[in-house]
């Protein structure tokens, strides 16, 4: 890196920082996430070739990228999954080009997430009883066609008396576990370009002086959001506040302690990110915590203990919460206040739909908030509708420090116009720039 780039590196990494710790940098910072097919839609890539070559995908994130002069840049997204995806057999996704009929998707569709009661309300009992073994036999292997060898693995009561091991050695041997296992050991060299492409993207691009998202905290979600999503779906987990209500938060706690222990237990694999001075910044999604999903009361009881567990865990492991409020949030600002209070300058509150000055007007000397030019605007609108929008945002919330600008739906949506997205980043320029 020459000695003008690394001095960019520099201020843009403390440009952020300074944001996020409430204090005043010299200009508000732009920090983009980017949804999955921006890219793609820029440089003129099918979503399949997103999917199923890594290379090209790699090539031009780079090359876009470059386009623009930002204070953290997004990785690489979806970068060469489907070949992988297709030796295990998702059933829970949908993708451009899958093998399987049942998962593909046309070549230019964004991908889908396919919900479904993997988990019966019946099973509750079971899954707190053993909920490693629950998960690897029920949900894996319902999920996973080329993982369905994991419904024979042993259950909790093979593990707890001498020789243990046995059960274990003879699951290891079982025919259809080492079918497994040779399938997807072979599957690995498809998967290989796309962990390749990690460690040189990141190189490449701070050599220019940019860096990198900071998402060395990894991303990781609500608990309630993986049951409703993942294991009971929409209509299952929102029935079982009713039916189920103490089982339902149980297993809420048991995933947040959960993610805690994955933190513990390496690095994430999301975005090796560790640059001197790069925040470690972890992305939460969070899906059904948004007004209409459910009331204040049933968001404090189910939805907001056992995210604010996760959130107090990463702070106190130094990983800096950014929870996604997805949707609408009016209805819970007071929890978002209050919390940001116990933890003041620890996290950034990254909005979708909300007004912007209220929640600085509110909580702006306690937490840095992020977001939210409109996907509307971004896609739809001109370069001056841009411009005049983050004019007011910046306006509105700068006073101070603690903002940080980036796209209202996790970023620049996939058919973001390019003259749009340099609109976002001149008005930043243009007006960001605090007076000394």
């Amino acid at each position: 890196m020459s000695k003008h780039k690394k001095q960019l590196f520099k201020d843009r990494i403390q440009r952020v920082n300074d944001a996020i710790n409430l204090k005043e940098p010299d200009r508000v910072p732009l920090t983009p996430q980017m949804n999955p097919f921006f890219i793609s839609n820029q440089a003129g890539l099918s979503q399949k070739e997103v999917w199923y070559s890594g290379r090209k995908n790699l090539l031009a994130t780079i090359k876009i990228c470059k386009r623009y002069d930002w204070d953290l840049y997004p990785g690489v997204s979806q970068n060469g999954f489907g070949h992988f995806y297709d030796v295990l057999g998702i059933q829970n996704f949908k993708w451009p080009g899958a093998k399987d009929p049942n998962s593909r998707l046309p070549d230019n569709r964004p991908f889908q997430a396919v919900e479904g009661e993997w988990m019966k309300q019946d099973e509750y009992d079971e899954c707190l009883d053993d909920p490693t073994g629950f998960f690897l036999r029920k949900i894996v292997a319902k999920q996973n066609v080329g993982l369905s060898a994991f419904s024979k693995f042993p259950g909790l009561d093979k593990f707890a008396f001498m020789g243990s091991g046995m059960d274990l050695g003879l699951f290891l041997i079982d025919k259809d576990f080492l079918k497994m296992v040779r399938k997807v050991n072979l599957s690995k060299l498809k998967l290989l370009p796309y962990l390749l492409t990690l460690g040189p993207y990141k190189k490449k691009m701070e050599s220019l002086g940019f860096p990198l998202g900071g998402m060395g905290g990894g991303l990781y979600m609500a608990s309630f959001d993986r049951i409703s999503d993942s294991v009971r779906g929409m209509r299952g987990t929102m029935l079982d506040m009713y039916r189920r209500p103490d089982e339902l938060k149980r297993l809420c706690d048991i995933l947040a302690k959960a993610t805690l222990r994955s933190i513990d237990s390496g690095k994430s694999i999301y975005e090796s990110d560790d640059s001197e001075g790069v925040p470690r910044l972890c992305f939460i999604p969070l899906h059904r915590g948004a007004n209409g999903f459910m009331n204040n009361k049933q968001f404090e009881e189910f939805y907001w203990p056992s995210l604010t567990m996760m959130m107090e865990g990463m702070i106190e492991r130094e990983i800096i919460p950014v929870p996604f409020f997805e949707g609408c949030y009016s209805d819970r600002l007071e929890y978002l206040a209050e919390f940001a209070k116990k933890h003041k300058g620890k996290m950034v509150y990254w909005f979708h739909d909300i007004d912007m000055k209220q929640v600085k007007e509110m909580m702006g000397q306690y937490v840095c908030i992020r977001g939210n030019v409109p996907a509307s605007l971004l896609v739809a609108g001109t370069p001056q509708q841009v411009e005049e929008y983050v004019r007011q945002n910046i306006e509105d919330c700068s006073e101070g420090g603690g903002y940080l600008i980036d796209g209202a739906i996790a970023g620049i949506p996939d058919e973001a116009r390019h003259e749009n997205v340099l609109a976002m980043e001149n008005a930043v320029k243009k007006y960001g720039y605090y007076r000394k």
